[in-house]
Parts: structure tokens; sequence; C-alpha cells
């Protein structure tokens, strides 16, 4: 992550997350992608929901994004944005 990197994102997970410490951070380079298809299955798109009508109010779902989708994250924070700015009205 590199220290000014590290830095950087501590500065600005601190303003939503009070609690955190610099030193509870480091660079991780691991996660799970899930698929929504299996092997030789037709390609599916990605899924973005609200979990509300399955008793997770608040909890937001991205599945399957892969390229393009990682291309398309300005335009998929601006969607989850939309969907958070629905659950505060």
């Amino acid at each position: 992550m590199g220290d000014r990197n590290q830095r950087l994102f501590y500065e600005s997970v601190k303003a939503f997350l009070p609690f955190i410490d610099y030193e509870d951070l480091a660079p991780e380079m691991v996660g799970i992608r899930p698929k929504l298809q299996g092997p030789g299955d037709d390609i599916r798109d990605f899924v973005i929901r609200e979990e509300g009508d399955r008793g997770l109010p608040g909890f937001i779902d991205l599945i399957g994004i892969e390229s393009p989708g990682l291309t398309a994250s300005p335009a998929i924070a601006r969607y989850v944005g939309g969907i958070v700015d629905g659950l505060l009205v």
C-alpha cells in the first residue's frame, strides 16, 4: 500500500470509522469475487440490490462485478449512493 497511500486511506476512513487506529490497517491483496455462473454456464450480468425484502434492511449487495463493471465503478457508486439516499428518506 505504501506509507503515503496508507496514511491517505487512514485519514479518509477515520471520518466514518472514528474508532480505527492507523496500526489497524495492513496492505492486503486478496478478496472473494463471487461468480454468478458456473463453469460452462452462460454469462450473467452483475447484481446490485438492497436486501430489505430479505430481512436485511440497509444491506446492499454488489455481486459478480468484473470488468467492464469495474471500469464503471464511478457510475456504480452513484447508483449505490442513490439506493442509500432512498433508504435515508
